[in-house]
């Protein structure tokens, strides 16, 4: 009877910290990874997508940097930490008239506190 009682005791003691889980840490998810513009002419005005992403971590998420690969396209963001299950937004400017001819693929390298890592969003236009 009196190992039973000890067993008990101990598995009151362990539950409560076996269920308690140390935070995994922040991750980002973006409604897509892939942006269309569709066809476009170099005489065309800038275009902007608003490009929204959510904290599906359960720690907050903050976007640090994010890297164009060309002159034609900017974005900017928040520095504004997002808390988990909250969304943010990018906002992307992609000036036509600073882009080659042709098929167009351009990748943004977006930094973030995200145990992921770097993401990639990928941009793609014809360019006439």
């Amino acid at each position: 009877m009196h190992r039973v009682c000890v067993v008990l005791l101990a598995l009151l003691v362990a539950v409560p910290f076996a269920m308690a889980q140390e935070p995994r840490g922040a991750d980002i998810e973006f409604q897509t990874k892939v942006v269309e513009l569709g066809t476009l002419s170099r005489d065309d005005d800038k275009q902007m997508v608003r490009l929204a992403f959510t904290n599906t971590g359960d720690v907050p998420l903050v976007v640090t940097e994010v890297r164009t690969s060309c002159s034609c396209t900017t974005v900017q963001h928040d520095r504004r930490k997002v808390l988990p299950g909250e969304r943010g937004v990018l906002t992307i400017t992609f000036d036509p008239s600073k882009a080659p001819e042709g098929s167009l693929y351009r990748v943004l390298q977006v930094f973030s506190t995200a145990r992921s890592g770097v993401q990639h969003i990928t941009l793609k236009a014809e360019i006439e």
